[in-house]
């Protein structure tokens, strides 16, 4: 989820409506995949469903629903010349108002902030033909299977699958290049979390999905790392490094364990680790150096001395491999849209 359940329920019990806007169905090129979403409120927006116009018409929507009180809507979109777009494909999007009406849904959403899984969103006109949102963990037997379409002379309602694949990254070490890196991470959908034995390492005003951990054995906290969850060894202490390696790869089911650090460094680790009985599967896991420079440049060796420039690396190698292991959800189903929806 591109918006976290957790914002979603704290909007709702603050009851301070915004419009959640969600691709639920992508034809062809688009600029975002289904699933991507965004909140808009009255004055400023979060999230981004890929800019350009699609993004600021759904925005100018989405702030004339909050105005009129309007709940549930939809709103279909050809990225054409039209719509000053050039992508060449389509997108539907939903736009549901979140208050404390909503509170109910979105608990059932907050386990997919944790792990994967799958909740799917009936909603339906209510009392006074207020739309009720109903979550389940099951399939409506109605949702149609397949692409999304139309159902027409249908009871009006909207079918949507919300899909949970949490991406965990844990940064140990608050140096430059740890602060450059976890900047450049929080950009992305994932959940950070900095983890360092030093005092007021840490800077103020992080972004949202950055949970900071300052404990003074860091390598006892890596139990409480959640499976999947990738991690980076990049502290100040090679002593600290290698005692972090040490228990991280006895995790068989993390995802990519990388170590700053050059060759020789890498090297110099893994026969260490293989003397202290880390099997050849285990050190294969290892990723040192960290990050990628472009193939064919030999600029590995400059881009390893930026802060920034290895964030930016890290970052990239990150998401392409995050790309790899993840497919992207599939179609999401829709059936009659909500009176008003369409465009």
């Amino acid at each position: 989820m591109s918006i976290p359940a957790s914002r979603l329920l704290e909007i709702a019990r603050a009851d301070a409506p915004a419009i959640w806007v969600r691709v639920e169905a992508v034809r062809g090129s688009a600029p975002r995949e289904p699933g991507a979403s965004m909140l808009v409120h009255a004055r400023l927006d979060e999230g981004t469903i890929g800019g350009g116009h699609l993004e600021l018409e759904a925005i100018a929507q989405a702030r004339r629903m909050l105005a009129s009180g309007e709940r549930v809507a939809g709103a279909d979109f050809v990225l054409g010349a039209a719509l000053g777009q050039c992508c060449g494909g389509a997108v539907a999007l939903s736009l549901r108002r979140i208050d404390r009406r909503e509170a109910a849904w979105i608990e059932a959403l907050r386990p997919l902030d944790r792990e994967a899984g799958t909740v799917w969103l009936d909603t339906r006109p209510g009392a006074e033909d207020a739309p009720h949102t109903v979550a389940s963990s099951e399939r409506p037997a109605d949702a149609p299977h397949g692409e999304p379409h139309c159902a027409a002379g249908a009871v009006p309602h909207r079918i949507s699958r919300v899909d949970g694949a949490p991406w965990n990254v844990w940064v140990f070490g608050a140096g430059h290049v740890g602060e450059a890196v976890v900047r450049v991470l929080a950009t992305l959908p994932l959940c950070a979390t900095w983890v360092d034995p030093r005092e007021n390492r840490f800077p103020a005003g992080l972004p949202a999905n950055v949970s900071v951990l300052e404990s003074d054995s860091p390598a006892h906290e890596v139990a409480a790392i959640p499976s999947g969850a990738d991690v980076l060894v990049m502290t100040h202490s090679h002593g600290l490094d290698f005692e972090l390696c040490l228990v991280l790869l006895a995790r068989e089911a993390l995802g990519l364990v990388g170590l700053i650090g050059s060759e020789t460094k890498a090297a110099s680790f893994r026969a260490r680790l293989a003397r202290r009985g880390v099997g050849p599967a285990a050190l294969a896991r290892l990723q040192c150096p960290i990050g990628a420079a472009p193939r064919g440049t030999g600029a590995r060796h400059r881009l390893d001395r930026h802060p920034g420039a290895i964030a930016v690396a890290v970052g990239f190698d990150l998401w392409e491999r995050r790309r790899a292991l993840v497919p992207a959800s599939g179609p999401v189903a829709l059936a009659a849209p909500i009176a008003g929806a369409g465009r």
